[in-house]
């Protein structure tokens, strides 16, 4: 598939750990008013179709199971924005900004 054809793959969960975070950002931003869509119908169609799980300790993601329609679009912006979460949370590398530093 991709990663035959030389395209870096990065496997991402499914799970309560890896989708809660980004489900609960995406869900601010829809309700905030603040995902950008255009208008596009099937993104807005997709938001109506999402049911979310949540689990005891108040995690939550997207339920396929439980919602009546596609939801994939929405599981990709989850899957987008844990991607970018993880971007922003990763230490900064010290050498980009001040170089080697000789003792």
């Amino acid at each position: 598939m991709l990663a035959g054809d030389g395209m870096t793959c990065i496997g991402f969960g499914q799970g309560f750990a890896s989708m809660s975070g980004p489900a609960k950002e995406l869900e601010r931003r829809i309700v905030g008013r603040e995902l950008q869509h255009d208008g596009n119908p099937v993104l807005r169609w997709m938001v109506s179709n999402v049911t979310v799980t949540q689990d005891p300790a108040g995690n939550i993601k997207p339920d396929k199971a439980k919602s009546t329609e596609r939801i994939d679009g929405i599981v990709a912006a989850c899957m987008a924005i844990g991607r970018w979460q993880q971007a922003e949370a990763a230490p900064s590398d010290p050498y980009a900004s001040r170089g080697l530093l000789f003792v």
